[in-house]
């Protein structure tokens, strides 16, 4: 296993062997470095082993519980605590208590990883009692309360069981490996995999840095950027860009090349300005120093201003990405917002699954082919005879005259404009890349064609080809999901679409609940979907 993962620094839980045969093993497994903490009898036992590419090793702290090692390599500094929580409540309380002094006291990147004995939620275990003990609870907070965060994982789901009969059988995630924001910005793409149980009762974890990349990469779709409404120019650019000529779907396509085009030739990379801007703040201010000048006071009072601006833009990326709601935009909450975006990325990103052999998948051009294949048979007519669409015995409900005069009114500017305003500015992306935040900020410049274009349609009811395309998204309907069946396929469409159904929805909200029986409680203003719930 060491030799198949390439493995440069091997952590060893419950080794249960003396000191010379410790050394023989370290020796045959090619690991030139080694801290070992001896069993206590029967219980306990840790080793950390390591090769003499991975950099200069040091060991800061060798407990009953953990062994602490600093790594440097070419200036990079990462601290790696191996932890085997011992099976005692009493002595892991301990454990949580020397652990959070270790973190507190380190500045630098640090990641925890090893055996913790215990689970943070109920879906952490399968089999024995369903509920989260004092101590999962205790484990958690102390998670919480040091602002850790769980790396996350592919393949099993469990890595600890126990029992060969079902009525037995219990499975649990007592292995993890936490991390500190600053080392999830630094390694981004690092995963963590649960690898097959073998001779042990618990599956091995195996952390890599720098993931193998499988199949081919994919271009990037083109994704408006919030940020960009903080230039100077970009709302100069969007008018004189915009196509009125074209239907509305040919001009966004159209504004997409000028998009990219100006991101790359005048917006720029924010990580590199801003590099480029302190570096020219501290030349002014060192100019300052020798000699004070109006000039140079205004030359530093403009730069400023821009590194402000920059700043914003920074955050306003991060935020986007990050698709949270609850944290308020403006508050230089940057590495917040980064630090959400990766762990969503993360958890987002579909690695590895099962086939239907039970076969572990990671290759992506097999993990597509099988998603393929799974909702071609799913959705195929193949096995259906007859659709019945059941008929309400007592019939369709009627609308009064007034409600049908209503409901028939023409559709206005307003209507529009109504329906753009009131939608989500940072929704999801949609195929274009277009988000609702485009339209509302740019109404000046592209609402005239929007109007014209969502009334046409009311008028038609015909769309321009490709404004109804949509982007199907997977979500998983589990935690950690390993088949295609526990994902829930839903549809993204484009923003153009949503304004019609939107003003669609509104005109017709009056007389929804005289349409929809009662059984119906999701999605109905003035009901819930507990209102179904029967206590038997």
């Amino acid at each position: 296993m060491v030799k198949k993962w390439n493995t440069y620094i091997l952590a060893v839980f419950e080794t249960h062997a003396g000191a010379e045969k410790a050394g023989q093993i370290c020796r045959g497994l090619g690991f030139e470095n080694s801290s070992r903490v001896k069993a206590e009898g029967h219980s306990g036992g840790l080793w950390l082993l390591w090769r003499q590419g991975i950099g200069e090793v040091e060991v800061l702290g060798s407990e009953s519980q953990f062994i602490h090692v600093k790594v440097t390599k070419e200036s990079e500094v990462v601290h790696f605590v191996a932890v085997y929580a011992a099976p005692s409540v009493s002595r892991r309380a301990g454990l949580w208590g020397q652990l959070r002094d270790l973190i507190q006291g380190v500045s630098e990147p640090i990641i925890v990883g090893g055996d913790f004995n215990t689970i943070v939620r109920i879906d952490e275990r399968t089999g024995g009692n369903g509920r989260l003990s004092p101590d999962s609870l205790a484990f958690g907070d102390w998670i919480n309360e040091l602002s850790l965060i769980d790396m996350g994982f592919k393949g099993n789901q469990y890595t600890w069981k126990r029992g060969k009969e079902e009525r037995f059988f219990v499975a649990k995630r007592l292995d993890r490996v936490l991390c500190c924001a600053q080392s999830r910005l630094k390694w981004q793409e690092a995963t963590v995999t649960h690898l097959p149980f073998l001779s042990s009762d618990h599956a091995a974890l195996y952390l890599q840095f720098v993931p193998e990349v499988h199949g081919d990469a994919r271009r990037r779709p083109f994704r408006f950027e919030a940020a960009w409404l903080s230039h100077s120019s970009f709302k100069e650019l969007i008018s004189a860009s915009w196509d009125a000529t074209l239907d509305t779907q040919r001009a966004l396509s159209k504004l997409q090349d000028v998009l990219k085009k100006w991101n790359r030739d005048v917006f720029g990379d924010v990580r590199k300005r801003k590099e480029k801007l302190v570096k020219e703040l501290q030349e002014v201010q060192v100019e300052l120093e020798n000699m004070c000048s109006d000039e140079l006071l205004q030359r530093e009072a403009d730069l400023l201003k821009e590194f402000d601006t920059l700043l914003e833009q920074e955050e306003m990326i991060w935020a986007q990405k990050s698709r949270e709601k609850w944290v308020a935009h403006g508050d230089r909450n940057t590495t917040f917002f980064h630090t959400s975006t990766i762990i969503r990325r993360r958890r987002n990103r579909i690695e590895m699954l099962k086939d239907d052999a039970g076969a572990w998948i990671s290759d992506t051009p097999e993990l597509e082919k099988l998603a393929m294949s799974y909702y071609q048979r799913l959705y195929s007519l193949q096995d259906v005879d007859q659709v019945v669409v059941p008929l309400p015995a007592e019939g369709f409900v009627e609308l009064t005259q007034l409600q049908l005069r209503d409901l028939n009114i023409p559709f206005s500017e307003e209507d529009i404009v109504k329906a753009v305003r009131s939608m989500g500015s940072l929704k999801a992306p949609e195929p274009d890349g277009f988000q609702p935040v485009f339209y509302q900020k740019c109404w000046t410049e592209v609402g005239a064609s929007v109007t014209r274009f969502a009334l046409d349609f009311f008028r038609t009811g015909s769309l321009p080809q490709g404004t109804n395309d949509v982007m199907l998204v997977l979500l998983p309907k589990v935690a950690s999901p390993e088949k295609i069946q526990q994902f829930r396929p839903i549809s993204m469409c484009n923003v153009l679409l949503k304004i019609i159904t939107k003003v669609m929805v509104e005109r017709m909200k009056p007389v929804m609940t005289k349409l929809i029986g009662p059984a119906q409680s999701s999605f109905i203003p003035g009901r819930l979907s507990t209102d179904n719930i029967v206590i038997v």
